[in-house]
């Protein structure tokens, strides 16, 4: 069975630096349990999340990982270039 993992990364009381490097040792923690991959929600003028641009998120994530699987859940078309 694969299992996987969906991030809103909320913004919380922390400030922001903290709240990204909390993030990057969750990532790093649920590929060292064997967590198949890691899915991340982009929203926009909420605190729900803190990650407007998934793609620059997910970078960062793959500069942690080696095999976790990561990917935004979805892209909001009108706000990307084509």
């Amino acid at each position: 069975m694969k299992i996987g993992l969906f991030d809103h990364v909320e913004h919380g009381q922390r400030p922001l630096a903290t709240l990204f490097d909390e993030r990057l040792a969750f990532a790093r923690a649920a590929e060292e349990a064997g967590i198949y991959c890691l899915h991340v929600a982009e929203h926009h003028a909420t605190p729900l999340n803190m990650v407007p641009v998934p793609g620059v998120y997910l970078g960062a994530l793959a500069r942690e990982t080696s095999r976790l699987r990561l990917g935004p859940l979805v892209y909001l078309l009108p706000l990307y270039s084509p």
